[in-house]
C-alpha cells in the first residue's frame, strides 16, 4: 500500500490521524505540546502535512530538532514527515521515540506501524495494527488498519529455493587470442611469436550452477560455481581452464538492499597453474522509486600468479558507484563509475597502479523471448613503477554487443551471437593491442 493511499484515508482531517482513541489518550496528547512556541510550530507543521507539502514540513521540523528532540509530539510529526519524505529509517527512529515517551499516543503507534510496513518489517507492523484494532478506532481508521493487515496476510510467502544448473558451448574467432602487440620488434629486439598478436578460432565449454537459498522474504544466500575450458588451435600456448565460485548473503529491507560475499577463481594456462584470486565483495544500494536504483560496491582481494611471474602479484581493491534505470520488466540501463588500485605484494614491483573508469550497460527486451545486451566501458591504469625505463599508463576501451534468443526449439535453450572488442593503448608499445572476438554461444539451462 503506497503512502499516498493512507494519506487519502487518514489525512482527510489531521485530527483523525493524530486523535487518540479514548479520553485518556486525548488528555495525554494535549500535554505533549507544553508551550505556546511548540503549539505554533506543530500547527504549522500539521498544516503543511495536511496540504501535502511534505518536504517543507520535514525541513521546518528538522530546523528545531535540537530544541524539541525530547518531545513526543515533535518526534511524531517529524516521523510522519520523514516517512512520507522517503526517509524510512529516520521515521522509525522518531516514531519509536514518540511511542516510548507517550505509550498511549495511538497516532504515533499507527504511524510506526505504517513505517515498519514500508520497511518490510511485517510481523512488527501487524502486531501494532492488531493492538490498535482493540482500541475501538473510528470507522475510517479501522478500514485503513484492516487494509494493512489484509495486505500483510496476503503477501507472498518465502520464495522457494532454486537450483539452476547450466551448460554452455561457445565458438568463434579471436583476432588476438594472446592479447599481444602486433609489432614484431620492441626496443630493437625481435619478439617471440608468443609475444606477438596471434589470431585463432576457438572453442569453449563451460558448466556451472546458480543456487538461491531464501531464508525469509528479506534475506537469503546465493551460491554459484562455474568451470570452463577454452582451446585456441592456432595459439595453444594460451589455452585456459578456469574454476570460479561465489557465496554471498543478500538482503532487502524496504527500499534498502545489499550483498556481502566471498568470491574467487583459479586459472591454468597451457596446462600449468597460472593465476588465482580470492576476495570480499560488498554492496549497498537503495531504490529511489519504482524505476531507479543506486548502489555502492567494494571488491577487495589478493591476486596471485605462478612463481615464475610472481612479480605480478597485487592486492586489488575496486570501488563502483552505480545507477540503474528499469524501463521494462526485464529492461535495464545502468551507469557505473569505477575506481581503485592494485598494491604490489613484492617490494620493487612496478605493477602497483591506480585505476579509474566508467561503464554503461543495457539489457533491452526485443520481444517475448529475445534480448539485446550491450555494454561500453573505459578503464585507465596508471602504474607506479617504470617499464623498460618509461612511465606506463594503459587506457582500455571495451565493448560488447550480444543478442539472446531464449527458449529456442525447446525451453531452456538459448542462442546468443556476440561481438566483443578491446582496444588497449599504452605509453609502452609492448602493451598496446586490440582484440576482436566474434562468437556464438549455446546455453542449456534446464527448468
Amino acid at each position: 500500500m503506497a503512502a499516498a493511499t493512507l494519506r487519502r484515508h487518514i489525512v482527510l482531517t489531521l485530527a483523525l490521524l493524530i486523535a487518540p482513541f479514548t479520553a485518556l489518550h486525548a488528555q495525554q496528547t494535549m500535554q505533549l505540546a507544553d508551550s505556546g512556541d511548540a503549539r505554533d510550530l506543530y500547527l504549522q507543521a500539521e498544516s503543511l502535512l495536511a496540504s501535502g507539502k511534505i518536504a517543507n514540513a520535514y525541513e521546518l521540523l528538522h530546523a528545531y530538532e535540537s530544541e524539541f528532540a525530547a518531545n513526543a509530539y515533535f518526534n511524531y510529526l517529524l516521523g510522519v514527515a520523514a516517512l512520507d519524505y522517503g526517509r524510512g529509517d529516520e521515521a522509525i527512529l522518531r516514531l519509536r521515540r514518540a511511542v516510548a515517551e507517550a505509550p498511549l499516543f495511538a497516532g504515533a503507534r499507527m504511524e510506526l506501524a505504517r513505517a515498519l510496513y514500508d520497511a518490510g518489517e511485517y510481523d512488527q507492523a501487524r502486531s501494532l495494527f492488531v493492538n490498535l484494532l482493540g482500541e475501538n478506532p473510528p470507522a475510517e481508521v479501522l478500514a485503513v488498519i484492516d487494509s494493512y493487515i489484509q495486505a500483510i496476510d496476503a503477501r507472498p510467502s518465502m520464495p522457494p529455493s532454486r537450483f539452476a544448473p547450466y551448460a554452455e558451448l561457445l565458438s568463434g574467432h579471436d583476432s588476438n587470442a594472446n592479447g599481444a602487440t602486433e609489432n614484431e620488434q620492441f626496443l630493437g629486439f625481435t619478439l617471440s611469436p608468443e609475444n606477438q598478436k596471434t589470431d585463432s578460432v576457438f572453442a569453449e565449454a563451460a558448466a556451472g550452477f546458480d543456487w538461491n537459498l531464501p531464508r525469509s522474504t528479506q534475506f537469503g544466500w546465493f551460491l554459484g560455481a562455474r568451470a570452463s575450458v577454452r582451446n585456441n588451435p592456432d595459439a595453444e600456448f594460451v589455452d585456459a581452464a578456469v574454476l570460479s565460485g561465489l557465496v554471498s548473503m543478500n538482503w532487502r529491507r524496504g527500499a534498502v538492499f545489499g550483498r556481502a560475499g566471498l568470491n574467487g577463481y583459479g586459472a591454468t594456462r597451457d596446462g600449468e597453474s597460472n593465476e588465482s584470486y580470492g576476495g570480499l565483495d560488498l554492496m549497498l544500494g537503495r531504490s529511489l522509486n519504482s524505476n531507479w536504483d543506486i548502489s555502492l560496491a567494494v571488491r577487495s582481494g589478493a591476486l596471485h600468479y605462478d612463481e615464475s611471474i610472481e612479480v605480478l602479484d597485487v592486492n586489488r581493491t575496486l570501488y563502483t558507484v552505480a545507477a540503474s534505470y528499469r524501463f521494462a520488466s526485464l529492461g535495464r540501463l545502468s551507469f557505473e563509475a569505477i575506481g581503485g588500485n592494485d598494491n604490489e605484494q613484492q617490494s620493487g614491483s612496478p605493477y602497483g597502479n591506480s585505476k579509474e573508469g566508467a561503464r554503461v550497460g543495457l539489457t533491452a527486451p526485443l520481444g517475448e523471448s529475445a534480448f539485446l545486451i550491450a555494454s561500453l566501458g573505459s578503464l585507465s591504469s596508471d602504474y607506479d613503477g617504470l617499464f623498460f625505463g618509461s612511465a606506463r599508463e594503459d587506457r582500455q576501451t571495451s565493448s560488447l554487443l550480444q543478442f539472446e534468443f531464449r527458449n529456442v526449439f525447446t525451453d531452456g535453450l538459448t542462442l546468443a551471437p556476440r561481438l566483443r572488442y578491446i582496444d588497449n593503448n599504452s605509453d609502452v608499445d609492448l602493451y598496446t593491442y586490440n582484440r576482436t572476438e566474434v562468437g556464438l554461444m549455446i546455453r542449456w539451462a534446464p527448468k
